[in-house]
């Protein structure tokens, strides 16, 4: 029943739709109106949390604000880390399609044997393929859809030359075999760039979550002293400022720790 309201409200919101797809995206058997359930329920948890630590009205808002972004996050790292995985047997995936290939297959018939062999999350996805050519819908169509929906660029680029070469002609085979070696060149390249940067993503991450470990705890040691930021004008503007410098020195130090490969 919840899940049915949640849905209503998404409809009546509009994004339905969009949250559907990010969830799709990231491979969670939820639907919207079960996900604006789940962001009520961490609010209220978080709302009920909060006045059980400080009677205070703004803190609770602003628990019960930040516990409903809660799921949002669990969408962008659930999302991420699909995308890795297929990303990561994207150099298989092609490597399979070109042995199917020079097998004898039929461009749908190697798409379908990837589906059997490759293993999740790329199966779903050229499972997802296959079932759209077979329903009719242009190969050419259905692997770009493939490409928008998993957004990668790596895997953007293979669309791209498999197309291109089948519309062209040629040895498509080799093609992707050139292909999967350089999505595995990129692919360890980026490792090596994910160790090298790591000390200091893990440093972002210590740096952001200190304030807001140190403010839980002051809550629970010390209600009254924080009360003091949420009831008295000097202290709103302490946490306005202090927020907004805390965001743009996490925006910073993730500017400073993301390299492009």
């Amino acid at each position: 029943q919840l899940a049915g309201v949640g849905q209503r409200f998404a409809v009546a919101t509009g994004f339905s739709a969009s949250l559907d797809e990010r969830l799709e995206r990231a491979g969670l058997p939820l639907l919207s109106g079960e996900f604006v359930a789940l962001t009520a329920a961490c609010a209220l948890a978080g709302s009920v949390f909060a006045a059980l630590l400080v009677q205070n009205i703004l803190f609770v808002l602003l628990i019960a604000a930040a516990s409903a972004v809660i799921p949002f996050f669990w969408i962008s790292w659930a999302h991420s880390k699909r995308q890795q995985a297929l990303v990561d047997q994207l150099a298989d995936t092609l490597s399979i399609l070109a042995s199917s290939l020079r097998a004898g297959y039929s461009f749908l018939q190697a798409l379908d044997t990837v589906s059997k062999e490759i293993n999740e999350p790329s199966a779903h996805e050229f499972q997802r393929v296959v079932a759209e050519i077979r329903l009719g819908r242009p190969i050419d169509d259905a692997l770009i859809a493939l490409a928008d929906r998993v957004r990668s660029d790596d895997l953007k680029w293979a669309v791209i030359a498999i197309n291109v070469q089948r519309q062209v002609g040629g040895n498509l085979a080799e093609v992707l075999d050139i292909v999967a070696s350089t999505v595995r060149e990129r692919a360890y390249i980026r490792r090596q760039v994910r160790v090298l940067s790591a000390e200091g993503r893990i440093s972002v991450a210590i740096l952001a979550a200190i304030p807001f470990i140190l403010l839980l705890y002051l809550a629970i040691v010390r209600p009254e002293y924080v009360g003091l930021l949420f009831t008295r004008t000097g202290g709103l503007m302490m946490l306005a400022a202090g927020g907004a410098l805390l965001g743009l020195g996490i925006w910073t130090m993730l500017r400073i720790v993301k390299i492009d490969v």
